[in-house]
Formats: structure tokens, sequence, C-alpha cells
């Protein structure tokens, strides 16, 4: 916050506010370079593509199931405490930055956090082909329903890929945790709603809960 003339006046972060130097990602730089020439100027105007909400009708859904053999609490409190940089971290995802629309600060690669909340806009680099082909993605978490254990994350409005996707945490009858993880998608094209979203996405959510059961 500042004043000018007695008035108090939001300072908000810019997107050109980005240490640059501090992202690794060509692709994700590129990104960013991108929603600027597009005329975004602030983290604050940046708008996830779905609520919790909003109408699913007219999106693809698809729908894996993990479980791990831990109860479900313990399970719970290590998707919720775990910082994104170590979560979003693996052979075919990377952690690029965050920023948090609550605490109006960017968070890189080399910090920490104590926990996931909503607001967070998070940066991310897909490593597709083994490698030869890279993507930068990005989304916003818009839900954390700690009664009825769900989390949900949406692409932001923008995006080749709109939609949204949901985990959702349930105790199985031997005491065991199962989550299920379904996506909400749409695109503009046939081949990445029916051919390259299935394949690619399911490759990586199989890496991102590969790496929780790790680290539980």
């Amino acid at each position: 916050l500042f004043f000018v003339g007695g008035f108090q006046i939001d300072a908000q972060i810019c997107l050109n506010d980005v240490e640059l130097d501090r992202i690794s990602q060509v692709k994700i730089r590129e990104y960013l370079k991108s929603e600027q020439e597009q005329g975004v100027r602030t983290f604050e105007e940046i708008k996830p593509s779905m609520q919790t909400s909003s109408d699913i009708k007219g999106y693809l859904v698809r729908e894996n199931i993990y479980q791990v053999k831990k109860g479900i609490n313990e399970v719970w409190y290590n998707y919720i405490n775990r910082s994104p940089n170590k979560s979003w971290n693996g052979k075919k995802v990377s952690f690029g930055f965050l920023f948090s629309k609550k605490e109006d600060r960017i968070v890189y690669s080399d910090e920490n956090l104590q926990k996931i909340d909503t607001g967070m806009v998070v940066y991310l680099n897909l490593r597709l082909v083994s490698g030869l082909v890279n993507v930068a993605t990005a989304f916003e978490i818009i839900n954390i329903d700690e009664k009825n254990k769900i989390i949900e994350f949406s692409y932001l409005s923008g995006n080749e890929s709109e939609g949204k996707q949901r985990l959702q945490f349930t105790q199985t009858r031997k005491g065991y945790t199962q989550i299920l993880h379904t996506s909400f998608y749409k695109s503009d094209t046939v081949l990445r709603n029916y051919l390259f979203y299935p394949y690619f996405h399911t490759r990586i959510t199989h890496e991102f809960h590969r790496n929780f059961r790790k680290l539980i």
C-alpha cells in the first residue's frame, strides 16, 4: 500500500515484476511474455477458466483413481502441507514459480511454502515426448474443502485448454486412502481434446501422485 494526496492506493504486483533470471524454464518465460503482449499487466487480472460452482456441461471428463496405503487424515495433511516446488517436480513436470493472491507475493522454485492455499497461481513446465517438446501451463487453486476432502484447481482463462481438475479423497474399507482425480476440460481442437490431452494428462497425473506417495 502507498498513499497519494491522502488517499490509500493498492500497489499491485505486475507480471514484469517477476525476476526472469530465477525461472530456469524458457517456455514459462515465454508464457509470461505472451500474457503481457495480450495486455495482462497485473496478477490480479489473471482469472481461472472455471470456478467450483461452474457448469460442467460441454466439458470432456477424464477420471483416474489412485490409492495410498495410509489413513485419509495423514494423506490429506501431506497433500495440503507440501510446497508446490516439491509436489510438482519430476521428470515430466517442473515448477517455475507461483503468485499468491492472498499474500500478494511471488514464490520462486528455490523457496518453500508451508502449505498450499486458494488463490495461488502456479506456473509449470511440462516435458513431453522425452523432453523433445516443452510446454508451459498455469492454473489457479480455486477450492480446498477440508470437510469433504476436495482440492480443485483451474486452468487459467485463455489457456489452450480450459477447465479444472478435482482431487477427492475418501477412505477405503481397509483404512487406506483413495484419490479420485477428475479432469473437466475442453479446447478448440479435436486432436487436443481426444488424443493429446488424455495421453499426456494421464502420464503427468501419474507422476504427480507418485511423488506424493514417495513423500508420504
